[in-house]
């Protein structure tokens, strides 16, 4: 069988010569704008955001300099903004895709035709951050008819895929078949391999992978016909992660390492996450474990990418603020002394009226003084309020720290405690004990009393040693930490539906840990599964125990595909403060890394001793 997955050396081109020679020799700003707008329609069309960001940023700085040939300045700036919010979408920059589609729904009005698209774009990108209460409220505000075919089908994919992420795949499968079967949906070519990309993603969720490596192939073979090169990559995605659930690993590792060079090729950050998380697994599956932890590093890397790139391209946005607003001082002081000049000539005409103008000018300071006095009895009210939530907020997170530091204490003086009674129990007790019974030995048995004293001191000397050794759990004196965990997770898998799995490497460092952290370890694993299986809803589980002997730490990986939760908005319960307390207690650090609806990993590391 032939497999074929082509990895871009460098980005195709898709932009004519002759249309940038035009634009460069435009002489009116229409007709700059006309290029601009089409230029950036095509990189649209092939799914290339830089390019799509730079023109649609220049687009914009054209509407900054009106000409007098230049009549819907308003029309051309909503499009370049909706180029932006689009480009900053395909790049995973989702925070500054949102600002730009709602400053658009801002300045637009029910009667431009751009707005209905903006609203649309704003719900499909909530939906990329697993906001679907937020997506909802927009999509039921845009109705299901087909005025117009192309908004027609993208509302369509839209709300289908709303319905994926909910979990209705039926009704989601029903709409994306009627979108398909209309006789215009082959006019519009992209939207259409956009819905087959939704049912992809069906099949995907429903883990038909034969059938989706077959559909994926079509996809991707007309989508590079096209010129479609986002839903290409997309497909190709797809196609590698079906073939690695197949256990076919080299296809799979060949068609995930062409769709990761395209993603860096073209720039597509939250395409790039997809695949390396899609490689993750591949590389569990194969047991290269190493390989595996060195992506999750890289995942991590791609996430601070994105929230640094938001961040550089929020002060370009306050920077161009700070020289629109220059510029509009100037042309305030301009107008101000012209507001002078007509002022004095007004004033020479008004004489007669100086003496209401006199009445004027002491009850408008009068007015502004009672209304300055009202701001700021407001201002003050509001400064106490603030002032008290900060209090209370820094009072309960002083209570926090001090259970925390009861906590950690408290377990702390109980291992010291359960280690000192073994040790006096064992060393002292127990050699009294054994003392006794070899001197009595020693006296001989002459009488039959001396035989009932020495079974009671054997009884007596044996009761000590078991309570001396049930201080330190016995279970990790007998047998090997990884089986110890692997008879915990089967005993758990049981009665669950939830896919398990507990990976080490290498094993052999991993079970010649110090009993106290196999034990701190055991705990922090069983905390985790438990929280999962409470809260998390997830249909798979691995945890990832490494500890290569190059290393100078120990790392323990948790992930599941569950439904998340915000880290801003939920409080940690007393099963995150014991993981944290355990953690700390050996000087090492945690990470978590989870949004609603995105599952969760869990990073701890422990350093070596």
């Amino acid at each position: 069988m032939q497999y074929d997955f082509t990895a871009f050396g460098k980005m195709p081109r898709v932009v004519d010569n002759s249309l940038s020679k035009k634009l460069n020799s435009a002489k009116t700003t229409e007709l700059r704008c006309k290029y601009l707008d089409t230029i950036a329609r095509i990189y649209l069309r092939s799914g290339n955001p830089d390019s799509l960001m730079h023109y649609g940023k220049l687009l914009k700085k054209e509407t900054f300099y009106k000409d007098s040939d230049l009549n819907n300045v308003k029309d051309i700036s909503l499009r370049a903004t909706y180029y932006e919010g689009m480009a900053a979408q395909k790049m995973g920059l989702l925070d500054e895709a949102i600002s730009s589609y709602i400053k658009g729904l801002e300045a637009s009005t029910s009667d431009d035709g751009i707005q209905k698209y903006l609203k649309l774009q704003l719900a499909e990108t909530y939906l990329s951050k697993g906001e679907l209460e937020k997506a909802e409220n927009i999509l039921e505000e845009l109705p299901q008819i087909k005025a117009q075919n192309d908004f027609y089908l993208k509302n369509n994919i839209v709300k289908s895929r709303f319905l994926i992420l909910k979990g209705n795949y039926d009704l989601a499968k029903i709409m994306i078949d009627k979108a398909l079967s209309e006789k215009f949906t082959e006019d519009y070519t992209k939207l259409k391999l956009e819905l087959q990309l939704n049912l992809s993603e069906i099949q995907l969720r429903q883990r038909n992978y034969k059938v989706l490596i077959s559909s994926s192939d079509l996809l991707k073979n007309e989508a590079l016909n096209e010129g479609f090169y986002d839903l290409y990559i997309e497909a190709s995605i797809n196609a590698g992660y079906s073939y690695a659930m197949l256990k076919n690993y080299d296809v799979a590792e060949m068609a995930l390492s062409s769709a990761y060079v395209n993603t860096i090729q073209w720039n597509r950050l939250e395409l790039q996450q997809r695949v390396v998380n899609a490689l993750v697994k591949l590389y569990n599956a194969k047991k290269d474990y190493q390989n595996a932890y060195s992506l999750m590093t890289q995942y991590q890397r791609i996430d601070r990418e994105i929230a640094d790139k938001q961040n550089q391209r929020l002060v370009k946005d306050l920077e161009l603020k700070y020289e629109t607003l220059k510029k509009e001082k100037e042309i305030d002081k301009l107008q101000e002394d012209q507001l002078l000049q007509e002022a004095e000539i007004d004033r020479q005409k008004t004489i007669k009226y100086a003496f209401l103008i006199g009445f004027l000018v002491i009850l408008v300071p009068i007015i502004l003084l009672l209304v300055v006095y009202y701001q700021k009895l407001q201002t003050q009210s509001l400064l106490n309020e603030q002032q008290e939530a900060i209090n209370q907020q820094e009072v309960k997170t002083l209570l926090q720290s001090q259970e925390l530091e009861l906590a950690r204490n408290a377990i702390s003086i109980q291992s010291q405690e359960r280690d000192r009674i073994a040790r006096e129990l064992h060393d002292s007790i127990g050699g009294n004990l054994a003392g006794i019974k070899l001197k009595m030995n020693s006296l001989g048995d002459n009488k039959p009393e001396f035989g009932q004293i020495l079974s009671q001191l054997d009884d007596t000397y044996n009761q000590v040693r078991e309570i001396s050794h049930s201080l330190i759990p016995k279970a990790f004196e007998a047998s090997a930490f990884t089986d110890l965990v692997n008879n915990y997770i089967v005993n758990i898998s049981e009665d669950t539906s939830v896919d398990l799995r507990f990976e080490t490497y290498p094993n052999a460092m991993i079970n010649a840990l110090d009993v106290k952290l196999q034990v701190a370890l055991f705990n922090i694993i069983k905390e985790l599964i438990t929280n999962a299986l409470k809260h998390a809803n997830a249909e798979e589980i691995i945890i990832q125990l490494t500890s290569p002997a190059e290393e100078k730490s120990i790392e323990l990986i948790y992930e599941d595909d569950g439904v998340g939760f915000d880290l801003d908005e939920v409080n940690k319960g007393i099963g995150l403060n014991n993981i944290e307390t355990r953690v700390s207690d050996f000087s090492g650090t945690i990470s978590i890394n989870t949004a609603r609806n995105r599952g969760t990993v869990i990073s701890i590391s422990i350093p070596k001793t």
